[in-house]
């Protein structure tokens, strides 16, 4: 690990020209444009990433995860003795204080360079501290919303939501969303007092939608719309053992079926130009699987990022997104390409969502023991979470580190049937390990472990750990 450590510093990035900044891996020089607007007080040597906090990644995946879980959750904790309208109101203040104080520190940030106190990149770091300090703050703030000022036991007993399960989910999602979407438009006003962005109501609204939708939006949906159905389902004139199977089934068919078609028509996407989607689908067709959506994944050109939506075809989705498109070459590309094959090809997504189950039986077992006990379902509750972020922790940085390496493996087999595909093993490796390097290039923060993926510097050891040997 101490070498693979080496091997990443010595791929640092350096600014060779004003306006231009320039990055060298394995002996590739980048260049990513960037210009400031007309009129902001920044320096046109600024750097990428200077004077704009980062766009979340791996970490965040953990934080929408507990937001989801937590609020969903909130409601199996003790009762409060409250009505609706004095829970709201408590909750309201709370968020209404948190929402002005993010916006509060981007304008101190913002003054801080304006005044040059501090430069561009350490107020950029600050404000994105900052940001992130507030959003898992912000978790604590939800369950003293939900709990503490009892909003979500209000929401239950609440005689126009109680026969509801749609409405309640919304009413415990309400404080979470507010407190990251406030993080979000202080980002935006940041970025407009800096003079990077034009501050404009609907600019900014159009930058908070773009967020929710390409983040939270495809976690929160579905769980809504399950809600929804059970809801219609239950008004249904039946017994409630047909509901219950018929909500069974229902899950059981959304999760393989309905969810890829959400995640394709919520996320901005477009077709590929004939020639790359031929060339994505001869990989994809030699690597055994036919009959795979490809479209291109419309970032604004912000984000190098590809994933697999579903895993039954002809409904899967391969997601690639536009950066990836335009900047990789296309040797790196197909080894992209490859790498969310071989999930497929592995069954990472099921085995993944196999891995939650254990947990969730087991806080299941806690629950129904202590049913006479007011903790019962909390300390149910409580156990599932924790179970499953250990548990798809683990499978989850398994599968990722196995997906490298058979990325690896089927791009020897195919390559003398699609061209632009690395030959050997090595070749191969040394094409994903460069395409690694590249995409988190502008985010050192992106090259370390988080909970979904290993570190940069531990896929790259576990390929090569994997060559064979001559």
């Amino acid at each position: 690990m101490g070498c693979c450590s080496r091997a990443c510093r010595s791929h640092a990035w350096q600014v060779a020209a004003p306006r231009v900044s320039c990055f060298r891996l394995n002996g590739v020089l980048l260049r990513t444009k960037f210009q400031t607007k007309e009129g902001s007080f920044l320096s046109m040597d600024t750097r990428l990433g200077d004077v704009m906090p980062r766009d979340v990644d791996g970490p965040m995946h953990l934080y929408f995860f507990l937001l989801v879980v937590l609020s969903l959750s909130s409601i199996s904790l003790p009762p409060v003795t409250t009505s609706l309208q004095q829970a709201s109101l408590a909750s309201g203040c709370m968020l209404t204080a948190l929402v002005l104080l993010c916006h509060i520190a981007a304008r101190i940030c913002a003054k801080q360079i304006a005044s040059e106190q501090i430069d561009a990149r350490l107020g950029a770091d600050l404000l994105d501290r900052q940001m992130n300090a507030f959003r898992w703050l912000g978790l604590g703030i939800v369950i003293l919303c939900l709990a503490g000022f009892g909003l979500a036991n209000a929401a239950v007993q609440a005689p126009y939501l109680s026969d509801s399960l749609f409405l309640q989910a919304v009413v415990l999602l309400t404080p979470g969303l507010t407190i990251t979407v406030a993080t979000w438009s202080a980002e935006r006003y940041y970025r407009g007092l800096t003079g990077l962005v034009e501050n404009h109501p609907s600019l900014h609204a159009q930058y908070i939608w773009q967020r929710v939708r390409g983040t939270i939006a495809w976690l929160i949906l579905p769980v809504l719309l399950l809600l929804g159905m059970t809801d219609l389902i239950a008004g249904l004139p039946i017994g409630e053992a047909s509901a219950a199977i018929i909500t069974t089934i229902l899950l059981l068919l959304f999760v393989p079926l309905g969810l890829p078609w959400l995640i394709r028509h919520l996320f901005k996407t477009r077709r590929l130009d004939t020639e790359t989607e031929q060339w994505v689908d001869e990989i994809m067709s030699a690597a055994g699987l036919r009959r795979t959506r490809i479209v291109c994944w419309q970032t604004g050109n912000r984000s190098f990022n590809a994933m697999v939506a579903g895993f039954v075809p002809p409904l899967r989705t391969l997601l690639i997104s536009d950066r990836a498109l335009n900047e990789l070459p296309r040797s790196e590309l197909s080894m992209v390409v490859l790498h969310e094959a071989a999930h497929l090809r592995r069954y990472h997504v099921p085995l993944r969502m196999l891995t939650i189950v254990p947990g969730w039986l087991l806080g299941g077992c806690v629950t129904r023991l202590g049913e006479e006990h007011s903790w019962a379902m909390a300390a149910g509750s409580g156990i599932a979470i924790v179970m499953t972020l250990i548990t798809l922790r683990i499978a989850a940085i398994r599968t990722e580190l196995d997906a490298d390496v058979q990325a690896c493996h089927m791009a020897t087999r195919i390559a003398d049937r699609v061209p632009n595909v690395p030959r050997c093993y090595d070749d191969a490796s040394d094409a994903l390990s460069n395409a690694l390097l590249r995409i988190t290039v502008e985010s050192p923060s992106a090259r370390k472990a988080s909970w979904l993926h290993p570190g940069i510097c531990q896929r790259l050891a576990n390929m090569r750990s994997h060559a064979v040997p001559a």
